[in-house]
């Protein structure tokens, strides 16, 4: 059986408009590793660059576009997103969320709780 892993993603629509939606990757069980029992595997794509963010607990990044198409996946601390239709999502360490919405209105992020957070990301 295939697994399946969820993930939030933030878009822009044609207005500008930006809005919460779910990306879905499909796993296979397959030999990834050649010599190594094999184990579950999703599909890959092409990434551009690679990078980490690091901001203190409490800042605030007013209503802004996503500066490119990528995934952030978050290391430590929480962050939440706040789309301009109003909907809010907190994405906490251990998961991860596509930002695509490089046009229109953007989103608001403020990161949150008692630790910095600490944020890989790839540009995809």
């Amino acid at each position: 059986m295939a697994l399946a892993l969820t993930f939030s993603r933030l878009f822009s629509d044609s207005i500008g408009e930006s809005h919460f939606g779910s990306v879905n990757l499909q796993l296979v069980t397959r030999n990834f590793a050649p010599l190594a029992e094999s184990f579950d595997v999703s599909d890959f794509a092409a990434a551009t660059r690679h990078g980490f963010l690091h901001a203190p607990s409490g800042w605030v990044g007013d209503l802004h576009p996503s500066p490119m198409r990528m995934w952030g996946f978050i290391l430590s601390g929480e962050v939440e997103f706040e789309a301009s239709d109003g909907e809010r999502r907190r994405v906490a360490a251990g998961s991860a969320i596509l930002l695509e919405d490089t046009t229109g209105k953007g989103h608001q992020s403020r990161f949150i709780g008692d630790v910095p957070a600490l944020l890989a990301v790839v540009e995809v």
